[in-house]
């Protein structure tokens, strides 16, 4: 899920939120999370940061804590399938061990 249906489905208003820069660096979003703002939803110390685009309020800081991280998972930006491909690609260009596991296969690799 994309952080501004997160933040909808959260019950977020974006105009409650901290303002933001539209495209933060890593070490910004990194150095807000190292704060641990409350949650935007619930009020807890938060785990995660991320920015909504809002067209009334500009760009804007979504934290979540744990709890609401999980009810609002990410969106992967590729199918699992391809996920997994690739990462099995990866693997043996680098010689390294991958054992994965899926629903639908149980334990491949070894």
């Amino acid at each position: 899920m994309k952080s501004e249906g997160a933040a909808r489905k959260l019950g977020v208003e974006a105009a409650s939120l901290s303002p933001a820069p539209a495209a933060p660096r890593f070490a910004q979003t990194w150095a807000r999370m190292q704060q641990e703002p409350p949650c935007s939803a619930c009020g807890w110390p938060s785990r995660t940061s991320s920015v909504i685009h809002d067209p009334d309020h500009g760009s804007r800081w979504l934290d979540r804590c744990r709890e609401c991280f999980l009810a609002t998972p990410p969106t992967l930006r590729v199918p699992p399938g391809r996920l997994l491909e690739e990462l099995r690609e990866v693997a043996a260009d680098t010689r390294l061990r991958l054992r994965t596991y899926t629903d639908e296969g149980g334990w491949e690799g070894e």
